[in-house]
């Protein structure tokens, strides 16, 4: 019977205190964003509603940053207070090691990971796609492509309905390398599995001669050239994580930078894990707090290590997305150093 009570009983005391502290830091930023625009919200009618879909938006990426720090200080918590009701030594004394007694607190924490990912690919843009004004989905940026026969693509103005305008290509010869065409398009229009481009003007440089051709209409197969895409561009820290693979290896293949794609695509990997690094850390210091009776010491001691956690992770994907330090390793440093002194804690302590 105790078997099934006790790690209920844990999980329960768990999601209260995280619970509460994500409240709370919910609380505190939102109460602050809306007296710093105070004199925006009342205006209107109107400032008040786009006031709230900001707020909103906010909320995802607020608990994206504040989820790990908030479960480690649940966890230390919950251990904190069956330890100072004396239950935490009854629950050992029925035969609950240190591990048994965590595995309640890790399964919440991967239903909290999940609702973290739900709600920073999904959620968010769902939210964005339906509130936020897109001034650019009918002009997108314009856009530089690499080919496969050597060429150079420029798509100056591309419009949500799939229509081009402002086309450029370059076309190199490899031995020995050097321009020998330039073709200027006007405009182009998708069909199924081709495109239609009008009014085209092709450069021709042929043994220091420059030979000009004009063609107002020219079919091209779809398959012959770059991808190009019609759609409002979602951020690769927004996008999910098999969705965001996929597009990382098409744009790596057209010859662009993919250096912070690879970068965010490592960081959604390690972030579940950073979760469960968290929690490690919370029983060990727990743990070694509560022998000498220091519960708000460890409180202290890990809300430092959680704003350190922050900021080290960071810098190093910063570092990372310049191209200093692989993508891999920019995104699980912190959790290795981290998971080291996790282990390090409850080796120590022997919890």
């Amino acid at each position: 019977m105790l078997l099934k009570i006790i790690p209920k009983y844990i999980a329960s005391e768990f999601i209260h205190y995280f619970l509460l502290f994500l409240s709370s830091f919910v609380l505190m930023t939102l109460v602050g964003n809306f007296f710093g625009n105070l004199g925006e919200v009342f205006s209107s009618w109107l400032s008040l509603l786009e006031f709230l879909q900001e707020t909103a938006l906010l909320l995802p990426l607020l608990l994206e940053l504040i989820i790990p720090i908030t479960v480690l200080l649940s966890t230390i918590a919950t251990f904190n207070s069956l330890n100072k009701n004396a239950e935490l030594l009854a629950m050992r004394s029925s035969g609950f090691g240190g591990w048994r007694l965590a595995f309640p607190v890790l399964a919440v924490s991967i239903l909290i990971a999940v609702f973290a990912y739900f709600s920073q690919h999904y959620l968010y843009n769902w939210m964005h796609q339906t509130w936020v004004k897109q001034e650019n989905a009918t002009s997108l940026e314009p856009l530089w492509k690499v080919g496969e026969d050597q060429s150079i693509y420029y798509f100056g103005n591309r419009q949500a309905d799939g229509r081009l305008s402002s086309i450029t290509s370059f076309h190199w010869q490899k031995n020995p390398y050097q321009l020998v065409g330039r073709t200027a398009i006007e405009r182009g229009v998708q069909q199924k599995e081709s495109w239609i481009f009008h009014n085209v003007i092709r450069h021709l440089f042929q043994q220091e001669s420059l030979k000009l051709e004009y063609v107002e209409q020219w079919r091209v197969e779809t398959k012959k050239l770059p991808t190009v895409p019609f759609k409002v561009p979602i951020s690769p820290h927004h996008q999910p994580l098999l969705d965001l693979y996929e597009e990382t290896v098409k744009l790596q293949s057209e010859g662009l930078d993919v250096t912070q794609h690879w970068v965010e695509f490592f960081q959604k990997t390690a972030y579940p894990f950073q979760i469960f690094i968290m929690v490690l850390i919370g029983l060990g210091l727990s743990t070694s707090y509560n022998r000498r009776g220091m519960g708000a010491e460890s409180l202290a001691i890990s809300c430092l290590l959680g704003i350190l956690f922050w900021m080290f992770n960071q810098i190093t994907m910063a570092v990372g997305s310049a191209g200093l330090l692989s993508p891999f390793f920019a995104a699980w440093s912190g959790n290795l150093i981290f998971l080291a002194l996790a282990l390090w804690l409850l080796s120590y302590y022997r919890v």
